[in-house]
């Protein structure tokens, strides 16, 4: 090649680095930059259709991702198989070489996808592709095609793609920094976000006298914070001791109702003779013994909200006039020819099967559904374990202030406490704090004295599996009566000798201690205090 046309492609040369290398000086915008050098390679040197290909994430396929020249069909079939030994392109991204195709047109050994596809002028057609490096490991391929110019030794096109594939390359590594630190920032505001929320869940329950801060409670938290502000009813699930009382009062706290009157009603407590003044009032003289005009219930919860508990006790009579007060807001009270206009916020609680009642008749159906709006399913201790210490210290403390002592628990003593299951729940806790107390003869709460307060409670027999309404296994219909069955996973003395059994058993599930504790039938909170008091695994 004469020295003058030597000259003027190096002059060329230099040109395109020198802008390549402007645009590597603007902001990052990796789409822009890769076909700006792309671009400039076409317009001013002569290597048109260029296309860098990356491998897919999670396959062995290559994908042109970025392209200038090339149409939207021509890049549909830019796709390459690296596990097939065949194309330019995969070879040059399986070996790292450099690829160059003098004539496409006499390389048997050429797959025609792309450049087939984009229509040429005509004449010999050059191919080359050059790796793109990533600490001397291929991490895409630039290819690039020239047409003509057979005057030019390729050489100069090889130095020139390497330059550009070096640059292209910083921009890609680049680019998935940025990628990766915005996901991680992103995961981390998640996070953060999800902690700000937990604890602002956790300060609102504190502020009602729910503690805990465990992921079952704060599910049971969020969905009633979500629906406080609304007047939709309420019916919280859930065992006897959960605390179902303390939710209503938080929703109505949280509620627009809050500063007006919030009344409750124990629908079990009372005698059903009873029970229908109690709720609507009644007039002087209305029956024996109404010596005078009374104000029912709902009458008092005009403008505020209206708790009933134990719904599920309530007679069938009084469900409708119930039902009816829920339609029309009106209160007929008994004895009374004028009805009374009323405007409350109905919350209910049940720990009963309140389906299984509705198929055995025992409670109304249109009822059932006007109150089962929003269902609130509150855990059982045994399925918030995390927050028996919390809830320990705190009656301690409250028992320290009553009777002015300075009790305290062993270090034994929680773990003794989180290994039973508690089927009354929160209140059972207290009252078993309180006894070990009560009978200590020294401040210091020891794990023998919790042992023998705890020893008491086996006793004691629970229905055998209740549903709750809205739970998926919840039977469609009426349930067979059951036998009452022993608590099943009351408190044990740890035994020496349940070490091979339970090595045993952690061996034949592969150390799945959920399995293990399953098959046990144990709680995995016992599994674990027996693994820990007994040694098991250790070296």
């Amino acid at each position: 090649m004469p020295e003058r046309i030597a000259q003027q492609m190096m002059k060329r040369e230099l040109v395109v680095i020198l802008e390549m290398a402007k645009l590597l000086e603007k902001p990052l915008d990796a789409p822009r930059t890769i076909q700006g050098i792309l671009r400039l390679l076409s317009q001013l040197y002569g290597l048109n259709c260029g296309r860098v290909s990356l491998p897919e994430a999670n396959s062995d396929t290559l994908q042109v991702k970025y392209s200038y020249g090339l149409s939207v069909e021509d890049l549909k079939a830019g796709r390459f198989n690296l596990n097939v030994n065949q194309g330019v392109t995969g070879y040059v991204m399986r070996t790292g070489s450099i690829g160059l195709v003098p004539d496409v047109d006499n390389e048997p050994l050429f797959v025609r996808r792309i450049t087939e596809l984009a229509h040429h002028s005509g004449g010999r057609m050059a191919f080359i592709s050059v790796p793109i490096l990533e600490s001397g490991t291929p991490i895409g391929v630039l290819s690039v095609q020239r047409e003509g110019l057979h005057e030019r030794p390729f050489d100069g096109d090889i130095s020139l793609l390497r330059v550009a594939a070096a640059m292209i390359g910083q921009v890609l590594r680049i680019h998935q920094f940025v990628v990766e630190q915005t996901e991680h920032l992103v995961k981390e505001n998640q996070n953060l976000r999800h902690s700000i929320a937990i604890e602002g869940m956790v300060k609102q329950s504190l502020a009602h006298g729910i503690l805990g801060s465990s992921p079952a409670l704060m599910d049971a938290v969020r969905s009633t914070i979500q629906v406080a502000h609304s007047d939709a009813p309420v019916m919280l699930l859930g065992e006897s001791g959960t605390g179902k009382e303390k939710f209503a009062r938080m929703i109505h706290q949280q509620s627009d109702r809050r500063e007006k009157p919030f009344i409750c009603i124990n629908c079990a407590a009372i005698p059903a003779d009873l029970l229908e003044s109690e709720l609507f009032g009644h007039t002087k003289g209305a029956f024996t013994g109404a010596a005078q005009n009374k104000q029912g219930k709902i009458v008092q919860a005009d403008g505020g909200t209206l708790f009933l508990d134990e719904i599920g006790d309530m007679p069938l009579s009084l469900q409708a006039k119930l039902l009816r007060v829920l339609q029309e807001k009106k209160v007929d009270p008994i004895g009374s020819n004028e009805s009374v206009s009323v405007d409350f916020r109905v919350i209910t609680a049940t720990h009963v099967n309140l389906q299984a009642q509705v198929n055995q008749a025992a409670f109304r159906l249109d009822l059932f559904y006007r109150l089962h709006v929003v269902p609130v399913h509150l855990p059982p201790l045994r399925e918030r374990q995390e927050d028996i210490k919390q809830l320990a210290l705190h009656f301690l403390n409250e028992l320290n202030h009553h009777y002015e002592r300075n009790w305290s628990l062993c270090p034994e003593a929680f773990g003794i406490l989180e290994n039973f299951d508690w089927p009354g729940n929160i209140r059972q806790l207290q009252n078993v704090l309180e006894r070990a107390a009560l009978t200590s003869e020294q401040e210091l709460l020891s794990g023998e004295k919790l042992r023998q307060a705890l020893a008491s409670e086996s006793a004691i027999t629970i229905p055998g599996n209740r549903h709750m309404p809205g739970s998926t296994n919840a039977p469609a219909e009426a349930p067979v009566a059951e036998e009452p069955r022993q608590y099943g996973r009351s408190y044990n003395w740890v035994q020496q000798d349940e070490a091979e059994q339970i090595s045993a058993m952690l061996s034949q599930t592969n150390n799945n201690q959920s399995e293990a504790a399953r098959r046990l039938n144990i709680s995995l909170r016992q599994l674990r205090y027996r693994v820990d008091k007994l040694g098991i695994g250790r070296n």
